[in-house]
């Protein structure tokens, strides 16, 4: 078995440069793959949103929040020009996720000045980090990332567990979570000599690890529901 694993060693060598090996084509194959994935990562969550036209259970903050996660994500990818197949799926998860917070916007009945206004802010920032951005700069982002993705979970398992119930997340969206952070902590100890990016990898993992055994322990449970008081009528003494 050794023998033959030598011999392929020797093949992607051959044909792809000497800096190649095995476990370097199992680690470019898997980044793309995630990325191809992630086209369609959040489409579930996004589906039972829309279908139910309720955000019950669904953080507003942790949304938020996950979404600069992947902002800054994205943009330290792209300028400090990491390979494609690193953050990839940053790019598609950010977009999807851009649709899951207005969607949780809109079904919290928060669509306002504020939120307008929140728009507005994010894009100017981003634009500011695009035209001033450097490796030193990015690499603090990066750093904070890792603050910013511990708290962006921390809210949505907390209200979990309040509820005992993870009412309009979707378990299919959560397990892709998972299994692509671990994928992301494989690739990027083969092709990214980044402790940090390694880090923020392995936080998430184990957070969306925790965030599978609550839909383990709450699968059965049902969505809480607030009970509303009609106009007109007086609660009984």
């Amino acid at each position: 078995m050794e023998s033959i694993l030598t011999q392929v060693d020797v093949l992607i060598k051959t044909y792809l440069g000497p800096q190649w090996d095995l476990s370097m084509v199992i680690s470019k194959a898997l980044g793309y793959g995630i990325v191809v994935f992630s086209m369609i990562l959040k489409l579930p969550q996004i589906q039972k949103l829309v279908s139910s036209r309720d955000a019950t259970g669904v953080s507003l903050l942790s949304v938020v929040l996950e979404t600069m996660v992947f902002t800054i994500s994205v943009l330290s990818g792209v300028l400090l020009k990491y390979p494609f197949s690193t953050y990839g799926e940053s790019v598609f998860i950010l977009a999807q996720n851009i649709i899951i917070v207005y969607l949780v916007f809109l079904y919290k009945n928060k669509i306002g000045a504020m939120f307008w206004a929140g728009v507005v802010t994010y894009l100017a920032v981003v634009y500011g980090v695009v035209q001033v951005a450097n490796r030193e700069l990015l690499l603090i982002l990066t750093s904070a990332n890792i603050g910013v993705a511990i708290f962006s979970k921390i809210p949505q398992l907390f209200m979990n567990f309040r509820e005992k119930s993870v009412g309009q997340l979707s378990f299919v969206t959560t397990l892709l979570n998972f299994i692509g952070s671990l994928v992301r902590v494989f690739t990027t100890l083969k092709e990214i000599p980044d402790k940090i990016v390694l880090l923020s990898y392995s936080v998430g993992a184990g957070l969306n690890l925790l965030m599978l055994i609550q839909f383990i322990l709450y699968w059965n449970n049902k969505t809480p529901t607030r009970k509303v008081v009609q106009p007109g009528k007086k609660k009984q003494q």
